[in-house]
């Protein structure tokens, strides 16, 4: 069945939607979202109370490095943002076809009520991720996702760091 072309309206959201995606990316190429502060807001506050890393945490820097083309860095930091950046990309993609074209390429209201369905698994597979992350961060392969001022971090640290003998 072929889908109804789009208003003007729908065109023009869809291309700035995709204008957008494209533009949040490069700015993580081209800025640096290294230093503590750089987006201004207050961040994790999971992190903040015990300077263990949350699921997400690294993903920022992660694509960030993805984006520079440092691949081996971003699956250092956190694989997930491979999947994230991927998706984008995808995105904008999707609506900048549809844009173009002037006819929808996806049912984007089934897609959502479909996404419905998924997102509870998802955030069960979030979960179930953040277990090998913090196990990365704790064991010493990624020191760098925790914040050892902080004393639970610290001390779970050489708890689980491996002892030299």
């Amino acid at each position: 069945m072929r889908q109804p072309p789009l208003f003007p309206s729908q065109r023009k959201l869809r291309a700035a939607a995709a204008a957008g995606i494209l533009t949040l990316l490069g700015a993580l190429a081209v800025f640096p979202p290294l230093q503590k502060g750089f987006f201004n807001f207050p961040g994790c506050v999971f992190h903040k109370m015990t300077g263990l890393p949350c699921p997400l945490c690294g993903g920022t820097r992660a694509a960030s490095a993805l984006l520079h083309g440092d691949v081996q860095r971003a699956l250092d930091l956190n694989p997930l943002a491979l999947l994230a950046v991927g998706a984008l990309f995808g995105t904008a993609g999707i609506l900048a076809w549809e844009a173009a074209r002037g006819r929808p390429a996806t049912d984007w209201a089934a897609f959502f009520q479909r996404a419905r369905f998924w997102f509870p698994l998802l955030l069960v597979g979030l979960f179930l991720w953040w277990f090998p992350h913090l196990w990365g961060a704790l064991h010493g392969d990624n020191v760098e996702l925790l914040d050892l001022t902080n004393p639970i971090a610290r001390s779970l640290h050489e708890d689980f760091r491996p002892s030299a003998r």
